[in-house]
């Protein structure tokens, strides 16, 4: 798919993949035989990608609780965060007395890649958090409506765009090649 724009205009175009760490090899392997199939070889991008909201980061399909997913209703986003995985401790009190972890926590996570581009909110928040001033479900009821706003403002995105799907397809690359 990332070379198909070449194979149905015959114009040769560069390539940008991105990708998490694990998928190199295969790029690497990519870049390797790519010009000799008349392609340009493809740059990558490496990047780090959204941890899921249970304990331990991992996403997974058969656990529909361990991600927010851009398809899900307002309401069910809310009790997903409401639910995620934190750095704290088992009790408010402990936690007032001796701070949370935010290294760990799924929430500082999300604040931290996408609801908090200023450093200096993001840096309070987890200086509070480290020193017990605020507890998890408060970062929780935070995060929430912040997660709402981006889903329903993605989600309408996603509608108008799909109004012009087709400036954008395969089908509409190949009737510009007939012509």
């Amino acid at each position: 798919p990332a070379f198909l724009h070449q194979d149905l205009t015959g114009e040769k175009v560069p390539c940008v993949i991105p990708c998490a760490i694990d998928q190199d090899p295969h790029w690497r392997v990519t870049r390797d035989v790519a010009e000799k199939l008349g392609y340009y070889k493809p740059a990558s991008i490496q990047n780090r990608f959204l941890p899921g909201l249970q304990e331990g980061g991992k996403m997974s399909a058969s656990d529909s609780m361990s991600a927010v997913y851009t398809t899900d209703s307002s309401k069910l986003a809310k009790k997903k965060v409401m639910a995620a995985f934190t750095g704290g401790r088992d009790t408010a009190e402990e936690q007032r007395e001796l701070g949370a972890n935010p290294d760990i926590c799924s929430v500082f996570k999300y604040y931290t890649f996408i609801f908090m581009p200023d450093d200096k909110d993001l840096a309070d928040i987890e200086k509070k958090c480290r020193g017990g001033e605020i507890l998890c479900g408060e970062c929780k009821q935070i995060l929430a409506p912040m997660m709402v706003e981006f889903l329903e403002k993605h989600q309408a995105a996603r509608e108008e765009a799909k109004e012009r799907i087709h400036e954008f397809s395969a089908d509409r690359l190949r009737e510009e090649k007939r012509k």
